[in-house]
């Protein structure tokens, strides 16, 4: 009876339940994870532009108007050329982004441009990325405008299911 007892394994109906249980699990966590990374992916975006913003609101107040030189979309490759699907790190922030004192030292996922309007009191910067290199590109939008002399900058977010 002792012997009986320490050769008994687990049974198919509790061994298909276990499966069961895994299959669910992995049906939710899998999309959930996935949804997570690319959210935080996309903060790179928002966090970058709002350096810009503040570097420009800086400029904004010691020089009455928002730099003058643009910053075509920098860098001109596409991130998704890169090694590790990322923009390298490069001497590549130079011309406008010099007067805006901005510059990524580290990977990143997204290319920025900065927009200067001719009369000084208006920008608009924009962040471009293809966070699962797919033809579908995302695009983060900020505006900078100054009115009586009180810089302000707003970021239109693209929609939360686009990428």
């Amino acid at each position: 009876m002792i012997r009986k007892l320490k050769e008994r394994g687990f049974t198919l109906i509790e061994l298909m339940i276990v499966v069961a249980i895994i299959g669910i699990l992995a049906a939710v966590a899998i999309p959930a994870f996935m949804d997570y990374m690319k959210k935080s992916k996309k903060t790179e975006a928002s966090l970058q532009l709002n350096k810009i913003g503040k570097n420009a609101k800086t400029f904004y107040i010691t020089a009455s108007a928002y730099p003058a030189t643009a910053a075509a979309l920098t860098p001109t490759a596409p991130c998704c050329d890169g090694a590790g699907k990322k923009c390298p790190v490069g001497n590549v922030w130079s011309g406008g982004w010099t007067d805006l004192d901005f510059q990524i030292d580290e990977p990143h996922l997204f290319q920025y441009a900065y927009t200067p309007a001719a009369s000084g009191v208006t920008f608009a910067a924009t962040a471009v990325g293809n966070l699962d290199c797919d033809a579908t590109s995302i695009t983060y939008t900020m505006n900078g405008s100054s009115t009586s002399g009180n810089p302000a900058v707003s970021i239109t977010e693209p929609p939360p299911n686009s990428d």
